[in-house]
C-alpha cells in the first residue's frame, strides 16, 4: 500500500510525502525517475524505515508548487497504484 499527504516543511514550503514498504517505494521512485515533467532536482527521499517497514520520500520544489496535490494524486499516484494491481 502506498500513502499520500500534502505536508509542510520546516521552511514553510508545500511538499507531498509517500510512504509506502520498500519495494513498493522503489518502484514508484523508479517511475518518478522515468517521467520526464519531473526533474530530479524536485524531489528528495529524506528520512529511514519505521517500525513497519516503511520509507517516507518527499517531493518539493518547482513541481510541488506548479502541481496541485489532487492532480499529483490523479498523474501520479492513481496510475502507479493501478499498475500495482496488475
Amino acid at each position: 500500500m502506498i500513502e499520500t499527504k500534502e505536508e509542510w516543511l520546516i521552511s514553510g514550503k508545500k511538499c507531498y510525502a509517500v510512504t509506502a514498504r520498500d519495494e513498493v517505494l522503489e518502484h514508484f521512485v523508479d517511475s518518478l525517475s522515468a517521467c520526464r515533467c519531473l526533474a530530479p532536482s524536485d524531489w528528495r527521499i529524506i528520512g529511514g524505515k519505521d517500525p513497519a517497514g516503511r520509507i517516507k520520500i518527499v517531493l518539493t520544489g518547482h513541481f510541488v508548487s506548479q502541481v496541485p496535490f489532487s492532480e499529483f494524486r490523479k498523474k501520479f499516484i492513481r496510475p502507479f497504484k493501478i499498475n500495482q494491481k496488475t
